[in-house]
């Protein structure tokens, strides 16, 4: 006869062992909102946009691994960007993380390249390659479960000629862009049909408020001071995804937001999350060595509603309740701690004592 001290000694020896011995799923930080970096683990995609016009993107950029390219032209896109400007380049962090351990190590900036001036990734007329001279972000390490501070300025090797066909900086958005205002995001992304396009798309998404974005979407607490969010609340439909990260968020001819991340693409409830150009304003000047905007005067059309906007964007995801791990206070994380606890024991303890009384 099993006593019941010897069934609870099994019991938490069960409970020791690694999830997998024990048959159950492991689970990660993600798993819960099922957020992605946009660049990698999807394929990215602008979702019912239209092919972008070049008047309208010059400021866009491809960031590409340099080994990739090097073999073939336009293989190597991971990011998208915005040149600010002639030798200066703003996109996304997490653009930089280590896709191999993923654990928010930064891969060194050497590896990368940053081409631009033309809408066909593929085709090298009227493009300039750079290398990047120096990289400039708010963290050592990104933090994955929030994608917080998930902005980088790129100094590039050289500067952008004066008067060059294809390319030109866009000013930077000073104030917050108001509800409503309707903005344009571009991307190299896989569209809807599930094809990797060559070339650069647009699609128009709307300004949603902070307090709408955090009270009626699904995304609540995940977003953060310096994110905003666009797209369409109701319907889903169109957004920005993987491979449009660190791109162009356009509105009223100035750059407004680098696309950060989201939960999937293009679901009712879940719109894009982007950084906020107008939060980090004095950062980016400060660190380009200004004290005022002297940027251009935009890429081009400011339009909207027709696809031939400014920019598109979405971005790549990232969950998580904060950078101090789960839990919401008043030691919620304790009791789901040990809710877990009690979910592992009391089947086991079921088990043996029914075992027990067999015998």
């Amino acid at each position: 006869m099993i006593g019941l001290g010897q069934l609870l000694a099994l019991a938490l020896l069960l409970a020791s062992m690694p999830a997998g011995l024990r048959g159950a799923a492991t689970r990660t930080p993600l798993d819960t909102k099922a957020i992605r970096p946009r660049f990698s683990v999807d394929p990215g995609r602008i979702i019912n946009g239209t092919e972008a016009s070049l008047g309208a993107t010059r400021h866009q950029v491809s960031i590409r691994k340099a080994l990739n390219d090097g073999y073939f032209f336009g293989t190597g896109h991971l990011c998208g960007g915005s040149l600010i400007r002639p030798g200066w380049v703003l996109t996304a962090a997490h653009c930089f993380v280590d896709q191999v351990i993923y654990d928010g190590t930064f891969v060194p900036e050497e590896e990368f390249i940053v081409v631009m001036g033309n809408l066909d990734r593929y085709n090298r007329t009227n493009t300039l390659t750079f290398t990047i001279e120096e990289r400039i972000m708010q963290l050592d390490k990104f933090v994955m479960s929030t994608y917080d501070k998930d902005i980088a300025l790129l100094k590039l090797n050289g500067t952008v000629p004066t008067g060059h066909p294809t390319i030109r900086p866009i000013a930077l958005s000073r104030f917050a862009i108001p509800e409503g205002v309707v903005c344009q995001v571009t991307g190299w992304g896989e569209r809807e049909d599930g094809y990797i396009s060559d070339i650069l798309m647009t699609v128009d998404v709307p300004m949603i408020s902070e307090e709408q974005c955090m009270n009626d979407s699904d995304l609540g607490h995940l977003i953060k001071p310096g994110m905003i969010c666009a797209g369409y609340l109701e319907v889903g439909e169109k957004d920005a995804c993987s491979g449009d990260s660190g791109g162009p968020l356009v509105c009223q001819s100035e750059l407004a937001g680098l696309v950060s991340w989201g939960i999937q693409c293009a679901l009712p409830r879940l719109p894009g999350v982007y950084t906020e150009v107008s939060y980090y304003y004095d950062w980016i000047l400060q660190n380009v060595g200004e004290d005022e905007d002297a940027s251009g005067d935009g890429s081009g059309d400011s339009g909207s509603g027709d696809g031939n906007g400014e920019d598109e964007g979405s971005g790549s995801s990232g969950s998580g309740d904060g950078e101090d791990g789960s839990g919401d206070g008043d030691g919620g994380g304790a009791v789901a701690a040990m809710a877990g606890t009690l979910t592992i024991l009391l089947p086991g303890v079921l088990a043996l004592r029914q075992m027990a009384a067999q015998l």
